[in-house]
């Protein structure tokens, strides 16, 4: 009955019947005491799972590197203890990494995507290359303004690094288009680079200023509601920064490069007469 479970003292003056038939008091065959127990048992695929939850202090630590210290030393130390131990890492950290996996999954097929329609504008497979070269600028540009923030790289930082390769690929198609038709009209390599590097270097410029300037609000915001897109913002302003100075210097040198790879490709594999057609006489 539920009034005489509700006490240790009902425990003890239980009475147990014995093996002879006999009934005594529980005390007097066994002893009681309180220690700490599991108040339920859980299961994942007929395994008892126990859960281990926490928030991070954000003013001393961040997700990530308490995610880290969990897997590099406190797993494995379980795991030389209780050979049959298994872990799973679930919730956030799980979201995010189903959320990034995706992302990445997209973005692959979204830059495989402008890669072929490039490839079809300007009938080259090498000049998307040259188009996408200031995208992994964009990356680092976006991990050296978390440095300066002192914030810790997320799945909305990897959000802003895409837009920031939207911009990116953008610019470069402008320059390079630009180059190709001056390039078509008779000017030198030289001429047709420096000039379109010119004349394009004060839209470039406007462009990338206007976006750092119109993301500083969000970048210097303090309430709890924007700290979620500060990391995004971040990756986006100081990507498009760095992109833009690549776009200026780097890519209008690799054009040169590849044109002029081009040219020497085509003279040394172009097919020379032999001997016999030089000397056929006429007719």
């Amino acid at each position: 009955p539920l009034e005489s479970r509700e006490s240790i003292q009902a425990l003890q003056s239980m009475r147990v019947r014995s093996a002879n038939g006999t009934e005594v008091p529980f005390e007097t065959i066994a002893e009681a005491r309180v220690e700490k127990g599991a108040t339920e048992i859980r299961r994942l695929n007929r395994s008892r799972v126990v859960e281990v939850l926490g928030d991070v202090d954000h003013n001393i630590t961040n997700a990530q590197e308490v995610i880290h210290k969990v897997e590099s030393e406190i797993i494995p130390a379980l795991l030389a203890k209780y050979k049959n131990l298994e872990f799973l890492l679930e919730g956030d950290q799980k979201e995010i990494e189903t959320f990034q996996a995706g992302l990445l999954r997209n973005t692959a097929m979204a830059f495989l995507a402008i890669f072929g329609l490039i490839a079809i504008a300007f009938r080259s497979y090498s000049q998307p290359l040259l188009v996408m070269t200031a995208i992994p600028f964009g990356y680092l540009g976006s991990v050296l303004g978390h440095l300066a923030f002192g914030l810790p790289f997320s799945m909305f930082s990897f959000l802003g690094v895409v837009a920031t390769a939207g911009v990116v690929v953008n610019d470069n198609l402008v320059l390079i288009d630009y180059i190709n038709k001056l390039y078509a009209k008779g000017e030198s390599l030289m001429d047709a680079v420096t000039i379109a590097a010119e004349s394009r270097l004060r839209p470039i410029m406007l462009t990338t200023l206007t976006t750092f300037i119109g993301l500083l609000p969000i970048m210097s915001e303090e309430s709890k509601q924007a700290q979620f897109l500060i990391p995004m913002a971040i990756s986006l302003a100081f990507g498009v920064m760095l992109s833009s100075f690549v776009t200026l210097i780097l890519v209008p040198n690799l054009y040169v490069l590849l044109e002029n790879f081009k040219i020497r490709a085509k003279n040394r594999f172009k097919r020379k007469p032999n001997q016999r057609e030089v000397e056929a006489p006429e007719g």
